[in-house]
């Protein structure tokens, strides 16, 4: 069983409580599940920054459910959680958004470097859908660069290349499939990367 969280915060509020980068939100994430220190991170998050409604939108994707902060706004949609069926995992083809960071190894170095061009961003997409247990009609997928996402942590200051993936997938492989959700896709999971938002669709039509 896997829960969805999804909540809603005004700007300036996520300012008033200091969450200015992904990092502060991860902490924030993690006091939502108390009694957890020591233990590995088990969620995902994705964070929609929508600009237009003046609010930040928060989703979790969790073998449990979190706990609303207790400096959290009040509201009917401020924060939700509900189970995840395993129905909802059943459909053969869903519209998915996916936040990225797609890199490769510098054989030079050995550091982890982002990919840039829209050919490997594509190849890279591939690869992490057949080891999820799916596949991505290319003539419906949108790729687009988000460029450097920085973040503070412990003094330093360090960036992810964030590359937003949007289209349509078929479930290839079932078991796969429901693994890949609940660990996410690619790395830097730890900091708002590799949540799999998903909407059934009744059809393969995009």
């Amino acid at each position: 069983m896997s829960f969805l969280t999804q909540a809603f915060i005004a700007t300036e509020s996520a300012v008033r409580l200091h969450l200015r980068d992904v990092y502060d939100w991860h902490q924030l994430v993690w006091r939502a599940f108390p009694g957890r220190d020591g233990h590995p991170r088990d969620f995902l998050t994705r964070l929609d920054r929508q600009e237009r409604e003046g609010r930040i939108r928060l989703l979790v994707v969790s073998p449990q459910p979190p706990v609303q902060p207790p400096d959290w706004p009040a509201g009917v949609e401020a924060w939700q959680t509900r189970a995840i069926p395993p129905a909802f995992l059943a459909h053969a083809h869903y519209r998915f958004q996916l936040r990225a960071n797609p890199t490769k190894r510098d054989n030079a170095s050995r550091k982890r470097m982002p990919l840039r061009t829209d050919e490997e961003l594509r190849a890279w997409l591939a690869r992490k859908a057949e080891q999820g247990g799916f596949a991505v009609p290319a003539d419906s997928l949108r790729v687009i660069q988000e460029g450097r996402e920085w973040f503070a942590k412990a003094g330093h200051q360090g960036f992810h290349h964030a590359v937003e993936f949007e289209g349509v997938l078929a479930v290839t492989e079932p078991a796969r499939f429901a693994d890949g959700f609940q660990r996410g896709i690619g790395s830097a999971k730890a900091f708002g990367f590799g949540l799999l938002a998903l909407v059934p669709m009744a059809s393969a039509t995009p």
